[in-house]
């Protein structure tokens, strides 16, 4: 049994810079996780993006996030999972002066502090080319 411990303990104490790799990527990841949102590649999307980072920044409480949308008139949809709010945010694109729609899934944590949000086009709106 010692022998079998002694090994085992060997083992890992080789590995221990595989543990600190975990360890630091862990806490990278962990930072990296309260960034406020998850950027998006459309172009006709960044203002929307721009104006809820300034709104509503990171821990901003669920209650506020609700109140901004219903204050704006921005329907609020059935939202997929548990801690979410899914709505769509519709801006007039300045340059085009057409309508422009994202819809929005805004992500909480465990004691209702907006986490994040993610921006993408309607599902029932067609591709733009």
């Amino acid at each position: 049994m010692a022998l079998r411990y002694s090994s085992l303990a060997t083992e890992f104490s080789l590995r221990g810079g595989v543990w600190e790799t975990l360890l630091v990527a862990a806490m990278l990841a962990s930072f990296t996780g309260c960034q406020k949102a998850v950027g998006t590649a459309d172009q006709q999307l960044k203002p929307i993006q721009a104006m809820l980072e300034q709104q509503l920044p990171a821990r901003t409480p669920e209650e506020k996030v609700v109140t901004f949308l219903d204050n704006r008139g921005y329907p609020i949809l059935p939202a997929q999972k548990q801690g979410t709010i899914v709505a769509n945010i519709r801006r007039t694109d300045t340059a085009t002066v057409q309508p422009v729609i994202a819809r929005v899934t805004f992500y909480f944590d465990a004691n209702r502090k907006l986490n994040t949000f993610e921006l993408q086009p309607p599902l029932n709106e067609p591709k733009r080319r």
